[in-house]
């Protein structure tokens, strides 16, 4: 039998992964006890309050994308509500996954993946109202209602061993493919280069969070690089180029 934490070269994840690095004494002991993540990086895990430190910091990426989106928001006096929020949801996810990374918890994984799942339905909700599918007045309150029901969702699957990261990729697939229907019924097509340079982006992100995953990328004392904080500043680098991409259709989209 393989020794708790273990992980095959062909595993995706760490199912029941310790909470920490040691017992008691440490900072995110008592929140831990309510539940391990079902994932471990390859980071070695400190007893301290941000017990992954490069998973943790790298998600300053998020925040300083948002920052850089804010003022183009402003100045381009988008009309659209759910553009409006792009900021705010990017800087959600960064907040979301450095707290996770931070404390290595049930709870605050399902908090890491509220932010990611906002996120993703903000882009579905902007394709399908660009479809047809849902009117612009109603995106936000579909985004929110569906995040939220993920995320109990995944409260729920998780403890049954499910590979909730599969989740998220349902939905990065579920963009590209509902992205391509736009294109293909727009008439004139819109610009499609910066969608292309945020997939490109993000496929380099995953590439390096499946090395750190697969242990292919794994130097555990390494606390200034890691391949899953690489995600974290590929995956904000393709945010800011969605948000280009995007904001074309703000008259579209304005309620």
């Amino acid at each position: 039998m393989a020794p708790a934490g273990h992980v095959s070269a062909s595993s995706w994840v760490m199912v029941l992964a310790p909470p920490s690095a040691s017992g008691p004494g440490c900072p995110w002991y008592a929140l831990g006890e309510l539940g391990p993540p079902n994932i471990k990086w390859c980071e070695e895990r400190l007893c301290a309050w941000v017990n992954e430190p490069a998973n943790a910091w790298s998600n300053l990426a998020f925040v300083i994308v948002a920052l850089m989106i804010h003022p183009l928001v402003r100045r381009g006096g988008l009309q659209s509500r759910t553009l409006r929020r792009f900021a705010p949801t990017v800087a959600l996810v960064g907040v979301g996954s450095f707290v996770f990374h931070a404390s290595n918890t049930y709870v605050t994984q399902l908090f890491d993946f509220l932010g990611m799942y906002l996120f993703c339905g903000m882009l579905l909700g902007i394709n399908s109202a660009r479809l047809g599918w849902l009117a612009p007045t109603r995106v936000s309150a579909a985004v929110l209602g569906g995040a939220l029901a993920l995320t109990a969702f995944t409260a729920v699957v998780v403890r049954w061993g499910a590979p909730i990261q599969l989740i998220v990729l349902g939905l990065i697939i579920g963009i590209i493919v509902s992205e391509t229907l736009c294109q293909r019924r727009a008439q004139p097509r819109p610009e499609i280069r910066w969608f292309g340079v945020a997939v490109t982006l993000l496929g380099a992100a995953l590439v390096c969070s499946l090395l750190d995953a697969t242990r292919r990328w794994c130097v555990p004392e390494d606390h200034l690089l890691q391949g899953h904080a690489a995600w974290h500043v590929l995956s904000a680098a393709s945010l800011l180029a969605a948000f280009i991409h995007y904001r074309q259709f703000d008259r579209a989209l304005a309620e």
